[in-house]
């Protein structure tokens, strides 16, 4: 359903890009939610409104969900963490981060891994300026419809969000996708 708005927010038609989904869950230890899957698979690598980037597998290398994973994982410590108070996602655990998107000013968007369902993961957005954290209850490809559709919808704390030039969707009234 999200997968479609997004198509029609932006005009674009959807592309069977291929995805080695077995790959990567078997080295994430989990599976990934459906929603993410028709995302990568309509798009690919890409950005969107010049501004979001989704991690998919990525040939370019520049957004692959995979190494973005290894890297953050890699930087990631037992005592106080650049993710604090979360850890990154490691394989058979539960409560730990996926990342799955950056904005161009290096936010980053994941999905707290939970006992529940892959496709009610809720996804936490964090402004790396600040290391404030926000949490939704939605999927990722609703979250990204909203940041990009909605004027209203904004991840930033209101005080941030007032003293920039407003959101996404306020900037960029019409979405766009540029692939990779």
């Amino acid at each position: 359903m999200w997968v479609d708005s997004l198509l029609r927010a932006t005009g674009w038609n959807a592309r069977d890009v291929a995805q080695p989904w077995a790959e990567i869950e078997t080295e994430l230890g989990t599976e990934l939610p459906g929603d993410y899957k028709e995302l990568c698979q309509a798009f690919g690598a890409g950005e969107f409104s010049q501004e979001v980037s989704v991690l998919c597998a990525d040939e370019t290398r520049v957004g692959d969900l995979l190494i973005c994973w290894r890297g953050l994982l890699e930087s990631d410590d037992d005592a106080d963490g650049p993710w604090v108070p979360y850890r990154i996602h490691e394989p058979g655990t539960t409560g730990g981060l996926i990342p799955w998107g950056t904005t161009r000013s290096a936010d980053r968007f994941f999905w707290q891994v939970t006992d529940g369902p892959v496709d009610a993961w809720p996804v936490l957005a964090v402004q790396v300026d600040t290391m404030e954290w926000n949490r939704y209850e939605m999927t990722a490809t609703q979250f990204l419809y909203r940041f990009l559709t909605d004027p209203g919808f904004s991840f930033w704390p209101y005080s941030v969000a007032e003293a920039m030039s407003g959101t996404v969707a306020q900037g960029v009234p019409e979405p766009f996708f540029e692939p990779a």
